[in-house]
């Protein structure tokens, strides 16, 4: 089976298009907020010198008291503000470190994951008999790698069902160590089965966050025995040719998320237009 390319994220010292800008390492920028506060700290030891020059140093424990509780006022609430304005250069520098961090995750997804697949696409098209047919193997094995890579939940499952004669069984998978053996079909006792197909046959989809909840959609009761909690499937189309059905499980629940649906479907869609058959 093929496997996806190693990862080849962005390097030391590209910038957020990758094209070699530096970057500015995250947490060494000069900070301002010490330097305002250093000033602020400074103006009130001014104040207080030249009140002392002008009236004197207190002559009693009462005007030092004075004194005291005057310092007190003015440290509480620049206290309080540097806090918070601490607090919010934090939140904006972990933006800014997310920030670069989903761009290089972004390239790695288009550079390793998404290219490869598309260029088996096009070779898909470009040749015919049993080389087509090893290209489309090669191609299940890449989508689901990649979707079982993509996806988030924790020690993720994705299987690529194929649908032929009016059956869905497991053509591709990569995750856990559990092969899948089910099969959906037609028949009047299996209701999985028949809404997994009728789920291609309307080209939609389905995400599951938790299958032991008390309330779940048609068809979405997992099989006995099952290791996974949660699920999302996604029809495989080409135009008007289901092509069957690609999903990703895993079996802890709330796994995924509306992030990873779009991941699944975007993998279908490049499926689909490689499994398709050219009239």
């Amino acid at each position: 089976m093929a496997s996806t390319p190693p990862g080849a994220g962005p390097g030391p010292g590209m910038g957020a298009a990758g094209v070699g800008l530096p970057v500015e390492p995250q947490g060494r920028r000069p900070s301002r907020l010490r330097a305002y506060q250093a000033a602020e700290a400074a103006a009130v030891a001014l104040g207080y010198g030249v009140a002392v020059l002008r009236d004197g140093a207190p002559g009693s424990g009462g005007g030092w008291a004075l004194v005291a509780a005057g310092a007190v006022a003015v440290a509480v609430p620049l206290w309080v503000k540097s806090r918070r304005e601490l607090r919010q250069e934090r939140e904006t520098r972990s933006a800014e470190t997310l920030a670069i961090e989903t761009d290089a995750k972004l390239r790695l997804v288009v550079g390793d994951v998404v290219t490869p697949i598309a260029e088996v696409v096009g070779r898909v098209h470009q040749t015919s008999g049993r080389e087509r047919e090893a290209l489309r193997g090669q191609l299940r094995q890449l989508a689901v790698e990649a979707a079982a890579s993509l996806c988030d939940g924790e020690r993720a499952r994705a299987i690529f069902w194929k649908l032929e004669r009016g059956e869905m069984r497991a053509s591709a998978w990569f995750g856990r160590g559990d092969p899948p053996t089910t099969v959906f079909t037609d028949d009047p006792g299996d209701r999985r089965g028949q809404e997994a197909l009728l789920l291609v046959r309307f080209h939609d989809y389905l995400l599951v966050d938790d299958v032991r909840a008390e309330e779940l959609p048609r068809g979405a009761e997992p099989r006995p025995g099952a290791t996974y909690r949660s699920f999302i499937s996604v029809a495989v189309f080409c135009g008007e040719q289901n092509l069957g059905m690609l999903s990703v499980d895993a079996p802890e629940p709330d796994a995924f998320d509306e992030t990873d649906l779009n991941v699944m479907r975007a993998m279908a869609q490049l499926l689909g237009a490689g499994l398709v058959d050219r009239r």
